[in-house]
């Protein structure tokens, strides 16, 4: 076969397969099937005899789960199974789903991929491996190479995320998938690959063991009731039951996802049809003994490495089943050493299969061009499968674990004497989670294991496979994803929660947020910084942060959260989400850096000739204050913005320990009142020289006055809102983008971008509508064409839709409030499905994603925050480390803006006079975003068009589009 350049990498997994392509240029991209990464590795045979794949597969089981074989990689040694009315060999049925994934690869490079990387647990003999090889080929794939599978996980964290594993160093994958556990140590070798020296399987753990915890639990409930209800839910026999029962395990699923990323969700009970509320503690009881096995598979996966006195350098997440915060918790606990997760861990290997060198699958130098390895090429490895080339090391492995649970305090079986110091966790002392990375992947913190529960986990469905989804948030999305989700904009001045959790996974996101009464209880985990030892200087100059624009690229999904009961509409918003795609921003030294200049009027930044000027004293021992909502209902997104703030001023302090900073918090529950009692406490402590906040336009707009009167700056992280410019506020500044700026760019991608000869604008009557459509038209020039207004009160957007019709755009743009956008996309979308939409942040909503019912697939949204896991000084593994959650939206901005006030204590500035003047001059770039922050007289950047994100509506996730250049 001629080499074309494109690589395959392929994961078959248990339940699911993954596979990711790799452009001859080194870009990557995991294949969709159905629109999803994960393809389920299920299979259905016809009464015909043809064989069903995928979702196909799973679709159709319903009817007849007598011919559906859910796990075919389990079934691989065993010759032929019995589907339906004949015989199959396995090799047929894994070839099935190996043409599925060959066809898309085909049809998404346009040609016959040349080189072709499969994975296999590590554990695997000869015999399987050459079933899997030999299925390969009779799919029309090129003969594989075959690698294990941790090794392929490890070479994806140490080349694409940048963890730092030494050559001699030892890293740890926890593979937690649905259907099986694996936990495996590997050792980097000379050539930068590695080796396997222990490995330890449960074939009987993974996701689909809690799911099948959470129904029992709701059995313990509704079995016994209304007659024979639940003997229909748990043995089907007519469609209508199978359709139930399925019903439920989806259901149940949804559930234990959601709980990765929010604190309370529901299950549905089709046939009783009601919906039970579980929480993630209820979530975390039910898993415990499931993951206190894998913990224990991962301890005695180290023990038999023998490792001796060498630590263990990095301890990675990998499968979808790793999402569950507890997992990371206990296993954080046991290793001493915070996991290094993704928002996707299902991808983890099959791409990290793409980043093996021949022969001994090293990974390549992180930061190489284009990001990708070397082919992989060459003879056989001596010892090694002929026919497929393996570059997997031998495997090491021991009998898999059984019997019962181990109990929280993670006392060892007695046939475990040996185990090393570290393993030891009665003593263990618990680590700082800090990453031993910088980019996305993100540590997890420990969270209070919860009491075990009584019942042993239910057994899994016959006949079932309950499928896996990406998070967001998103994670988010999660990080994840939180990934990192994104959370609805709040209303008459009540924030929307919901950021995301993964790692600790995505909450909307990308989690469950700390109760304010345990701030007190924590400190963050801030790496203490190295003194100066010029004693002349007492505050440490920090060299100026490396900035650079966030990827272009779409990154990981990120998933809304849930929406919020109708409220009065009001021009109140928040963004919380997970962050997709991650930058990796490489610092010069430890440790956060400020772009401080040292001349009296506060300008040059980022001159590195001014930021240690021993000349000018620092101003020590004044406050920084937070002034906004941190705590009541919905007040998560607050949370995250404050946590930021004290982030920032903690690491300035571990930086400079003889001029310290201190955190006032001002919270105003998010209302009017509150607002204003919190501003006057601030203006009475005279040493609070400046805060961060208030965030929503009602909170500003009831302190700015009080703020004003007393010089009181203030630098708003969020808040676009063009009014709040216009108060004649001397303190009024803000560090993103307005909404004037955002529409702006909503207009650039429309021209630039989607490349729209006429474009409709439809605005609603509010000064929101009015500015979107004023600046667009401005930005379009000549292209605007017909101008659309709705009302706010409309519900039939019926006859505006006829108007855009009528005018035959290329593209709409639309200047209205989420609920509006909901309507209006469905009823364009009826009459028109393809034409391109573009709106601002009011629509980046759980509810405008989940209520359109699918018709927003491909809307375009803005935003003009950066992503967290994109966000540079390492912000985003330092906030999951100090507060045990994926930090959302506007948390590097809320940093950010702390760190102009720090710059002003460094410069000397200890009145709040002499911070306002400062703040006027001031010209410097974020340590986060990297974003240029200088304000103009109106507190806005001064920046024509400071930086907009553009997201996607893909699925039931936003995926990141672009930045939207200036």
């Amino acid at each position: 076969m001629a080499d074309t350049g494109f690589r395959l990498g392929i994961d078959f997994g248990t339940s699911n397969t993954v596979a990711v392509l790799r452009w001859p240029d080194g870009r990557t991209k995991p294949l969709l099937f159905d629109g999803n990464p994960l393809l389920p590795s299920a299979v259905y045979v016809n009464a015909d005899g043809t064989i069903l794949t995928g979702r196909d597969a799973v679709h159709s089981a319903r009817l007849q789960p007598h011919r559906f074989e859910p796990y075919p990689k389990r079934r691989v040694e065993e010759g032929t199974v019995w589907l339906g009315e004949r015989d199959v060999h396995v090799s047929e049925l894994i070839t099935s789903v190996l043409r599925r994934v060959a066809a898309e690869a085909e049809r998404v490079a346009g040609a016959k991929v040349a080189q072709v990387t499969m994975t296999h647990p590590a554990t695997w003999p000869p015999q399987r491996r050459q079933t899997l090889s030999q299925s390969a080929v009779a799919a029309g794939l090129p003969a594989p190479l075959l690698a294990s599978e941790p090794v392929a996980a490890a070479s994806y964290f140490v080349s694409t995320i940048g963890t730092h594993v030494p050559v001699g160093g030892i890293a740890v994958v926890y593979d937690f998938g649905a259907g099986t556990f694996d936990a495996s140590v590997v050792r980097r070798n000379a050539g930068g690959g590695f080796d396997v020296l222990a490995s330890e399987g449960l074939p009987d753990a993974g996701g689909l063991d809690v799911d099948a915890a959470v129904v029992a639990y709701l059995g313990r409930n509704f079995s016994g009731r209304e007659g024979d209800y639940w003997r229909r839910l748990t043995g089907p026999e007519s469609e209508a039951d199978r359709r139930a029962a399925w019903q439920l395990w989806e259901d149940a699923r949804l559930a234990k996802e959601m709980l990765s990323r929010a604190a309370t969700t529901y299950v549905h009970v089709p046939l009783f049809d009601e919906s039970v509320p579980i929480g993630r503690e209820q979530l975390e009881q039910l898993a415990l003994p499931i993951l206190n096995r894998t913990v224990t598979a991962t301890q005695i996966a180290v023990t038999a490495a023998a490792l001796g006195d060498r630590p263990v350098s990095a301890v990675f997440l990998v499968g979808g089943s790793s999402r569950i915060p507890l997992a990371a918790t206990l296993l954080h606990r046991a290793m001493g050493l915070a996991p290094t997760a993704i928002e996707q861990p299902e991808l983890v290997v099959a791409e990290g299969a793409l980043h093996l060198a021949p022969p001994t699958g090293r990974a390549p130098v992180a930061g190489a061009a284009g990001g990708a390895s070397s082919p992989i090429s060459g003879p056989p490895v001596s010892g090694r499968n002929e026919l497929s080339g393996d570059v997997s090391a031998a495997p090491v492995s021991a009998a898999p674990i059984s019997g019962q649970p181990v109990s929280p305090s993670f006392s060892m079986p007695s046939n475990t004497p040996h185990l090393p110091p570290l393993l030891q966790t009665g003593s263990m002392p618990i680590v700082p989670p800090v990453s031993p990375h910088q980019g996305p992947a993100q540590p997890v913190s420990p969270h209070h294991a919860p009491a075990q529960p009584t019942s042993p986990p239910a057994q899994r469905p016959a006949g079932y496979a309950p499928q896996q989804r990406p998070p967001v948030q998103p994670a988010v999305p999660a990080q994840p994803v939180s990934g990192h989700p994104v959370s609805g904009h709040p209303v008459s001045g009540h924030p929307v929660s919901g950021h995301p959790v993964s790692g600790q996974p995505v909450s909307a996101q990308p989690g469950v947020p700390m109760h304010p009464a345990a701030y007190a209880q924590q400190r963050p985990g801030v790496p203490q910084q190295p003194v100066s030892a010029n004693p002349a200087v007492p505050v440490s100059g920090w060299p100026a942060p490396t900035s650079a624009q966030p990827a272009s690229a779409p990154g990981g999904f990120v998933q809304p959260p849930p929406a919020v009961p109708p409220q009065p509409k009001s021009r109140v918003g928040l963004i919380v989400g997970v962050g997709a795609g991650a930058l990796v921003l490489m610092l010069a030294i430890a440790g956060i850096v400020w772009a401080v200049g040292g001349k009296d009027n506060g300008g040059g930044g980022n001159d590195p000739s001014q930021q240690a000027n021993p000349a000018v004293s620092p101003a020590c021992g004044h406050k920084i204050g937070y002034l906004g909502m941190s705590s009541g209902e919905n007040s998560d997104d607050g949370q995250m913005m404050r946590n930021s703030v004290k982030m920032a001023i903690d690491d300035f302090n571990a930086k400079n320990p003889n001029c310290k900073v201190d955190f006032k918090e001002f919270d105003t529950t998010g209302t009017d009142e509150g607002s204003t009692a919190k501003a006057k406490l601030a203006v009475e402590d005279s040493e609070v020289i400046g805060v961060v906040g208030p965030i929503y336009d009602n909170e500003i707009l009831a302190a700015g006055k009080i703020l004003d009167d007393a010089s009181l700056s203030m630098i708003t992280p969020f808040a676009p809102d063009e009014k709040l410019a216009k108060q004649g506020w001397s303190v009024f500044h803000r560090v993103i983008g307005s909404d004037e700026d955002q529409a702006r760019a909503g207009a650039r991608y429309i021209k630039n971008t989607l490349k729209a000869k006429k474009t409709a604008i439809v605005y609603d009557d509010s000064d929101y509508g009015t500015i979107g459509r004023q600046q667009v038209s401005n930005e379009l020039g000549p292209s605007a064409g017909q101008f659309v207004q709705i009302r706010e009160t409309d519900t039939d957007f019926t006859a505006a839709v006829k108007q855009v019709t009528d005018s035959n755009p290329d593209a709409v743009y639309f200047a209205g409030q989420s609920d509006d956008g909901i309507l209006f996309v469905k009823a364009l979308r009826a009459a028109k499905p393809n034409l391109p939409i573009v709106g601002s942040d009011k629509l980046f909503t759980q509810s405008f994603v989940t209520k359109t019912e699918s018709k927003a697939e491909g809307v375009i949204v803005t935003a003009p925050c950066i992503p967290s896991n994109d966000a540079g000084a390492d912000y985003a593994s330092k906030y999951q480390g100090a507060f045990g959650e994926k930090s959302s939206y506007y948390g590097p901005e809320a940093y950010d803006a702390t760190a102009v006030f720090l710059a002003g204590f460094q410069a000397g500035k200890g009145t709040r006079e002499e911070m306002l003047k400062f703040l006027s001059t001031y010209n410097g770039k974020g340590p986060t975003t990297g974003r240029q922050i200088k304000f103009n007289g109106s507190g806005n950047l001064s920046a024509g068009d400071p930086v907009i994100w553009a997201y996607k509506v893909q699925s039931t996730y936003m995926v990141k589009d672009s930045v939207i250049a200036p």
